[in-house]
């Protein structure tokens, strides 16, 4: 089996959205930065006044980190190995076929029960119904592929 990547997100992004968001992380930057040298010289400031500028500090960061790309979520599928980032700020989980003891597919996501006692779950959820099928599909096949004990649990609505 070859390399395999699925995204976890609608689509991937264009340039220019991408310019845009390091271009408005930029100006959070710069905005901030001006609020806190304004907030440092007038001294009946309040704390409300510096978690703002806390809060857009952040924000302009985040912004340039996720114009840059490091905030894509996705899904890898390896002959041996599933890599899974499915929060833009967390690290991916890398899952091996022998740290896997039983996977738990369910209507809206899908449990890796570990052999250390573990359990990580993949939430697919209701935003990409299609893209959540891909998934579910993709993982159960490769769970077969890999002799992995497989159980199925419906819940009813």
């Amino acid at each position: 089996m070859k390399y395999e990547y699925i995204r976890l997100d609608d689509k991937p992004d264009k340039k220019f959205v991408s310019v845009f968001l390091v271009i408005f992380g930029f100006s959070c930057l710069l905005t901030s930065g001006w609020w806190a040298l304004f907030l440092v010289r007038v001294p009946e400031n309040e704390n409300v006044f510096w978690l703002g500028t806390i809060f857009l500090l952040l924000f302009g960061l985040f912004q340039i980190y996720s114009g840059l790309g490091f905030a894509k979520r996705y899904l890898i599928v390896e002959k041996t190995n599933i890599t899974i980032r499915q929060n833009s700020l967390l690290p991916a989980k890398r899952l091996t076929k022998n740290s896997i003891s039983k996977l738990e597919v369910r209507s809206m996501d899908i449990k890796f029960f570990l052999n250390n006692g573990n359990i990580f779950r993949l939430r697919l959820g209701l935003k990409y119904p299609d893209l959540g099928e891909n998934v579910k599909t993709r993982i159960i096949a490769w769970s077969e592929e890999n002799s992995i004990d497989l159980f199925y649990k419906y819940d009813k609505i």
